[in-house]
């Protein structure tokens, strides 16, 4: 496994000391994966103030340092190292009330959720748990029991789920009825908490198999979630892009819901507007005409009509129902940026109409929108003096 020079001068420092040290988690999981690693974390038996003292000559954080961990930052990499650690009791579902700094790697391996996690490197792979026959397996199993492991903190049953639908793994049988048994749990972790986690698995290769299998754990926080889910399903894998994916677990539930679910859920408000745009357009028409494309574009960007065309031919065909989309999707992507699809570009405004003494008030804004539909068919020239020329000869200002 070849590290980053930075990690490999953290490991060096630390034996250096006398401290034994490994890189353990994600890194290591992705490696053997095949894949590349973003984040390197090392876990080491030095306490946390004698890991201070090793990197004395670094920039270092202590905002983790009450549960052991010491983030550094070595030639511009930041890495959190933490002491070898077993833990006690949970008093909110998520942070132990007790934390015991331990001598022996084996102990610490313990305490973590998933066997893929728990798989070290130090100028060898170190497994101690069974990950790399479960890697080979492609299986998600908690380490000890489950049900420990859960109540611990349960956002690993949705972390499990998470893992399953990005790598493409199963869960193993003990693990996932353990699932099944603590789903409850997940009512005790925070909103924000959620939001990150079902994102991930929402974008997962096989998010749509692990919905199916497991939508009543899933509805303990989004009991909105449709209960005939198939159609929603079968479109999820056309659509690219957490929007998309969303709206369409929201395709069947409710109307009027799909707002209050995302703010619960604590999506960000950009991205609640683009689930709302696509659920309120699902059924709309737009025919294989420029002009009707660009009539479109007067209110939304050409990305929301490429989102919405996608959206919308995923459902069709998972439907099994013809249509046209592919020749309007060919025609929006013929969209010229530089042509006038928005008020804001015409060549008058309001101030334009009201000197040819239009009267103050919606009317101006009737005018002005015929005037833009008129420009986007091709039928006046989006210049100044014709389009006021077409007002002055079709519709003058009264008196």
């Amino acid at each position: 496994m070849k590290l980053p020079k930075a990690v490999k001068r953290a490991l060096k420092l630390l034996e250096e000391a006398g401290y034994e040290a490994v890189v353990v988690g994600g890194a290591v999981r992705d490696y053997l994966l095949g894949k590349t690693p973003n984040d390197y974390d090392i876990s080491t038996n030095a306490r946390p103030e004698e890991v201070k003292e090793v990197f004395k000559n670094f920039h270092t954080l202590d905002i983790g340092i009450k549960h052991g961990t010491v983030t550094v930052f070595i030639d511009r990499r930041q890495l959190e190292i933490t002491t070898y650690r077993s833990e006690r009791d949970y008093e909110d579902f998520r942070h132990p009330k007790e934390v015991v700094f331990e001598t022996d790697l084996d102990a610490d391996l313990g305490r973590r959720d998933f066997t893929v996690n728990a798989i070290c490197y130090n100028r060898r792979i170190i497994d101690k748990v069974g990950g790399i026959a479960d890697l080979q397996a492609k299986l998600i199993r908690a380490i000890g029991d489950p049900s420990v492991r859960f109540r611990e903190d349960p956002l690993r049953i949705l972390r499990a789920l998470r893992f399953a639908a990005v790598l493409n793994f199963r869960i193993e049988s003990g693990t996932r009825d353990a699932i099944f048994k603590e789903k409850e749990l997940l009512r005790k972790v925070s909103s924000e908490r959620i939001n990150l986690e079902f994102s991930k698995l929402l974008l997962g290769e096989t998010a749509p198999e692990i919905i199916e299998e497991y939508a009543a754990v899933l509805r303990v926080f989004l009991p909105e979630l449709p209960e005939e889910l198939a159609l929603n399903l079968k479109a999820l894998p056309k659509l690219d892009g957490l929007a998309s994916r969303l709206a369409s677990l929201l395709v069947g539930a409710e109307p009027g819901v799909a707002e209050g679910t995302l703010k619960r859920l604590k999506y960000p408000k950009n991205k609640i507007s683009q689930v709302l745009f696509l659920l309120a357009n699902k059924d709309r028409e737009i025919k294989p005409e420029l002009s009707e494309i660009g009539k479109f574009l007067k209110d939304f960007e050409s990305a929301d009509l490429l989102c919405l065309l996608g959206f919308q031919k995923a459902f069709l065909e998972a439907e099994g129902r013809s249509h046209n989309l592919d020749e309007v999707l060919k025609l929006a992507k013929q969209i010229d940026p530089g042509k006038c699809y928005r008020l804001k570009d015409l060549a008058v405004s309001g101030r334009d109409l009201l000197a040819m003494g239009y009267p103050e008030g919606a009317g101006i804004r009737i005018l002005l929108d015929k005037l833009l539909d008129l420009v986007i068919e091709g039928r006046l020239k989006n210049e100044k003096e014709e389009l006021l020329g077409y007002l002055e000869k079709n519709n003058p200002p009264a008196g």
